[in-house]
This record gives structure tokens, sequence and C-alpha cells, in this order.
């Protein structure tokens, strides 16, 4: 009876490892609007906006950031720590393009609840220019969420 308390648990993990498989998913964000307002629609499928002349066939993560925002810069290394070939980490200083190509703004954070100003935000754009996440970058729990989702889109990518 021992013996199969011990061995029926194992044989319980190997099978979930060797036969099933996890499915992550990201959401898109940034609906595409009309001239109205009104979210752009495909049948009953909404439409995304894509980020123009995103250019290669890379993962990025932006940041949006002034040069004297230590922190923020400090969160930035962290994710550039991670020295992956497939995403390409940059930083968006001019105010204009941020809002205008990559369509930032405020964060609204429910726990707690804040706004996070679009210049202290990280952005997840995926290799097709889809918005995939926005984090608080002055929130270390939040950038580790970025790290991972930053794993999750290469596992969505690496499973096509």
């Amino acid at each position: 009876m021992l013996t199969l308390l011990l061995v029926l648990p194992a044989f319980i993990i190997l099978f979930l490892h060797g036969f099933t498989e996890n499915h992550f998913k990201l959401p898109y964000l940034v609906p595409k609007l009309d001239a109205n307002g009104a979210v752009i629609m495909n049948e009953k499928d909404t439409v995304f906006y894509q980020i123009p002349d995103i250019g290669g066939d890379k993962i990025q993560v932006v940041g949006f950031f002034a040069d004297s925002a230590v922190a923020i810069a400090q969160q930035m290394t962290r994710v550039e720590g991670l020295r992956i070939n497939d995403v390409i980490v940059k930083r968006v200083g001019e105010e204009q393009v941020a809002l205008e190509q990559f369509k930032a703004t405020p964060l609204q954070k429910k726990k707690p609840v804040k706004t996070i100003p679009y210049h202290e935000q990280f952005m997840l754009i995926d290799k097709q220019g889809y918005i995939r996440g926005r984090y608080d970058a002055t929130d270390p729990v939040d950038v580790d969420r970025l790290l991972a989702e930053i794993k999750i889109l290469q596992d969505i990518y690496a499973k096509q």
C-alpha cells in the first residue's frame, strides 16, 4: 500500500509532463478606431491597432521615459539583462512619437488604485506590431510580469 502511495503520484506527474502542454495567451490591446471614435470590427472580430513601421522580425519592449528617470532606467536594465536574440529593448523619449505612433495613454491600475502616465510605462509589442502588454515601469512586480510575458510571447511564436 505504501508503494502505491509513493508510485501513483510519480506516474501522474510523468503523465502530465509527457502528454500535456501549457497554453498561454496574451491579449491584443488598443483597438483600432474609426473617425467617430467607434471600434472597427471585421465581422464579429475587433480590429487592433498595428504600430506602423515597427521594423524587424523581433519582439520589442519600448520604454517611455526621460533620461532623468533613474528608477525606470534601472528597471529597463533588468529587461535588457535578458539578452534574448529575438527581443529588442528601446527607449522612446519623444512625446509626439509615444502618443501618435505607439498610442501611449495613461495606464489605470486597480491595486493600488492609481494612474500611471505614459512616460512611466513599458510596452510589449509583438513581431507584427500589435501591442500585447502595458506595464508600470516604476513597479518591480509589474516588470516581473513583463519578463514573464516576454517568455510567453516567445513560446507562442515557437509553437507556430
